[in-house]
């Protein structure tokens, strides 16, 4: 039985407090240096599943926000802020403090204007927003987490990069002459000044070659979008035997979580119940992936008497 756990946000903790706790220093033991997985959180969940690593994002995601894209043509609208830089334009961050109220008056507005271009923006939740296009597509695109540095490289591309760069700059234009903005830097607080279109992609009929389970909340879209995606438990001690599993939770407070799934997932792991444990944690700008196998006793041994590990590389 391989277990695979997909914790969203962990690497936020700092590095001292995740050595401080044994569970963390343990996995560190039985796994060694962590891999670093450039395509992010949502890529490695749908790779743990079993499905193809072409499978797009944003349908699933979609899905798991509760907007069923049927078999249109869906990219994430993640609404972001851009920063000026010197020489280029940076992205700020995403927008993650919206009401449902401003996501609804926004997406109007652009619905409004792009009708006629066949795009079709929608806000399911205040922090998930995808737009749907009639032509244009497929459309070369980079993923949010890993757009970093000055975005000219990582705007669309493609064959129908030049209609997607001239709606983005349209998108823009929008937002920055929008009354939620103008409200929202009043109270002090940052303007949606663009949406990051990414990760898009058709509907397609997939299986998971795993039990995939996710919590409810943004981390989990992705996993809830896998047809058969099951509620996660409270604690490893509810999951089902037998059965490979993928299990996507947000990390929350680090303790809490290694108290719940880590650490009786690694004692699963040293009594030979799993055959493998994949760790999957992001934040802090980067996703990494730790796999461990049933340690030799003398690992278990060393990791026992061992003082606190390096967790992170």
């Amino acid at each position: 039985m391989r277990v695979t756990l997909a914790a969203a946000q962990l690497l936020a903790a700092p590095a001292a407090v995740l050595s401080s706790l044994p569970a963390y220093a343990r996995l560190a033991a039985y796994a060694g240096t962590a891999a670093v997985l450039p395509q992010g959180l949502d890529a490695a969940v749908i790779a743990a599943a079993g499905l193809p690593r072409d499978t797009p994002v944003a349908p699933l995601a979609a899905r798991g926000a509760g907007f069923d894209p049927g078999e249109a043509y869906v990219l994430r609208a993640d609404p972001v802020s851009l920063v000026a830089g010197r020489d280029d334009v940076l992205l700020g961050g995403r927008i993650a403090d919206l009401t449902l109220e401003e996501a609804c008056a926004i997406v109007r507005t652009l619905n409004d204007h792009f009708a006629e271009d066949g795009l079709a923006f929608h806000a399911p939740r205040a922090d998930a927003w995808f737009v749907t296009a009639r032509s244009h597509v497929p459309v070369e695109t980079t993923p949010l987490a890993l757009a970093q540095g000055a975005l000219h490289s990582h705007l669309p591309r493609g064959a129908h990069a030049v209609a997607w760069r001239r709606w983005w700059s349209e998108m823009q234009m929008l937002l920055h002459a929008h009354p939620v903005n103008a409200t929202r830097e009043a109270a002090g607080r940052v303007p949606v000044t663009a949406l990051w279109l990414a990760e898009g992609g058709a509907a397609a009929s997939v299986s998971a070659a795993a039990a995939v389970y996710a919590t409810q909340g943004a981390h989990g879209d992705v996993a809830r979008g896998i047809v058969g995606t099951q509620a996660a438990p409270a604690a490893f001690a509810a999951l089902a035997a037998a059965a490979d599993a993928v299990v996507v939770l947000p990390a929350g407070d680090p303790a809490t979580f290694a108290r719940g799934w880590l650490d009786p997932a690694l004692s699963a792991l040293a009594r030979g119940t799993l055959s493998e444990l994949i760790v999957i944690a992001d934040g802090d700008g980067r996703t990494l992936q730790w796999r461990a196998v049933r340690p030799s006793l003398l690992l278990r041994l060393r990791a026992r008497i061992a003082g606190p590990a390096r967790v992170l590389p």
